[in-house]
């Protein structure tokens, strides 16, 4: 009988299910959590890891896990980390997973795992892909516990973009404007999510979300038309469409906005952060963010830093 008649595995299987079960160690008898493994099918994700409180009672908390195991995923490394690359198809497909995700890098000669989150702040766009420091400090074990904690905890993003949108509109118009209620009837602001006024004119406003390859233009193309077919109706003067992103890389590429007779429009970037306090922050002028807003002008990182307010699609600036 030759070896071709005979099953065979190969090395990078082998490494592969080498990471699973390190990882599964790791979680099992350092973190005293639970570990368990996705079936091979499934698409970008090897396992999820389910937190439980130190008497083994378990809240349902619970972090994706997609696990790089073997020395061609270490050979990339500075003093401080280790840097993975990717595709983006499967970063697509993470940034829109319905819990957090880490990636995490095994050395089995070692017996060490690290890691870190899709965090969209944290990627370094490429014109072939992406890359991420993965932190040499952020180690598998009970040493992370706190951080992984906080990263299971951590509210997904369309469970505070309205919440943080509506924050971010009361200090952007030094809380003169008033809102329309979301439940009120009827509705009459078609395909916006809020209506607001200062005085007598109104403003519609609304949002546009960044996937990996940046925003859909698209999307945006139908706020213009709502928003033609919303002044001809009820004269609505403003539109405000925010652009919101949790990398700057993406903000930094919004186009301008277009003429729309009668309508004066605003785009405006917004950096969606969610380590600490999840909130919206515009960004100004030289990437700055803007810390507060006085008197129709926005004031960046330092007290004697003015940042002018985006251009309007009239040419004239909030200034």
């Amino acid at each position: 009988m030759t070896s071709r008649n005979l099953p065979a595995t190969t090395n990078e299987d082998l490494q592969g299910r080498t990471g699973v079960h390190l990882v599964g160690l790791k979680v099992h008898q350092d973190l005293e959590w639970i570990f368990r493994e996705k079936p091979t099918s499934d698409i970008g994700i090897d396992g999820e890891i389910e937190l439980r409180s130190p008497s083994g009672e378990s809240h349902g908390r619970i972090i994706a896990v997609q696990i790089k195991c073997g020395p061609s995923y270490l050979r990339e490394q500075t003093s401080d980390s280790i840097v993975y690359r990717g595709d983006y198809k499967h970063l697509r497909y993470w940034s829109n997973y319905a819990v957090p995700v880490i990636v995490v890098l095994c050395d089995p000669a070692k017996s060490i795992c690290w890691w870190q989150t899709i965090d969209m702040q944290k990627i370094r766009f490429h014109e072939k892909g992406w890359s991420l420091e993965v932190e040499k400090e952020n180690v598998l074990g009970k040493s992370s516990s706190d951080a992984l904690t906080t990263v299971a905890a951590r509210l997904q993003k369309k469970d505070i973009i309205e919440l943080a949108l509506r924050d971010w509109i009361g200090w952007r118009f030094e809380h003169e404007m008033r809102l329309a209620s979301l439940f009120a009837s009827p509705r009459d602001y078609h395909w916006f999510s809020h209506l607001g006024a200062i005085g007598d004119e109104f403003y519609m406003l609304d949002y546009v979300l960044a996937d990996v390859h940046g925003f859909q233009l698209d999307a945006v193309e139908q706020f213009l038309k709502a928003a033609k077919g919303n002044h001809s109706e009820y004269k609505y003067q403003h539109m405000l469409l925010a652009f919101v992103s949790e990398s700057i890389h993406h903000l930094l590429l919004i186009p301008e906005p277009p003429t729309l007779v009668g309508i004066r429009i605003e785009y405006v970037p917004l950096l969606l952060q969610l380590d600490g306090e999840p909130r919206l922050s515009e960004l100004g002028k030289d990437s700055k963010l803007v810390a507060f807003y006085e008197n129709g002008q926005t004031i960046g990182d330092f007290a004697d830093d003015v940042i002018p307010v985006r251009k309007y699609s009239d040419g004239r600036s909030s200034a």
